[in-house]
């Protein structure tokens, strides 16, 4: 039976990440409403989004090995990653038609994984002395 607690700290990571990422676009639009302020602590957000995006990865790889779950939310959230530098890169060079497109993009992947983690259920063990299900031989 595989462990279960991996899957904890994926969800909770994920989580804080999406929240951080949600805040990015409240940030960003408090500066185009004039709170000028706002663009430092969107600065600071990615970086913080940035590192617990990179602990998330970590806790998927948990997720996989020991937890034995799915492959695909480690290459999903190594990508998040990588898209996030890049979101990161595009806003430092004020490529603006690249940077909010993309911000949406990174957005939407956060929450999609974030509601999968909520939703992923981890294989239960079977009960001391329960039978094992055998799948049925179909005869040729």
């Amino acid at each position: 039976m595989p462990p279960r607690w991996p899957v904890w700290p994926y969800r909770l990571l994920i989580s804080l990440t999406a929240v951080l990422l949600l805040l990015q676009a409240v940030l960003a639009g408090q500066f185009l409403s004039g709170i000028y302020a706002s663009l430092a602590a969107h600065a600071a957000n990615a970086t913080f989004a940035g590192f617990a995006l990179l602990a998330a990865a970590f806790a998927a790889i948990l997720l996989r090995w020991p937890g034995r779950g799915p492959w695909w939310p480690m290459l999903a959230t190594a990508g998040l990653f990588l898209l996030t530098g890049l979101q990161i890169g595009m806003g430092y060079a004020r490529l603006l038609a690249v940077h909010i497109p993309l911000g949406v993009s990174v957005i939407l992947l956060a929450a999609f994984l974030t509601v999968w983690s909520w939703r992923y259920r981890p294989a239960r063990a079977a009960a001391p002395g329960a039978p094992v299900r055998q799948e049925a031989q179909v005869a040729a």
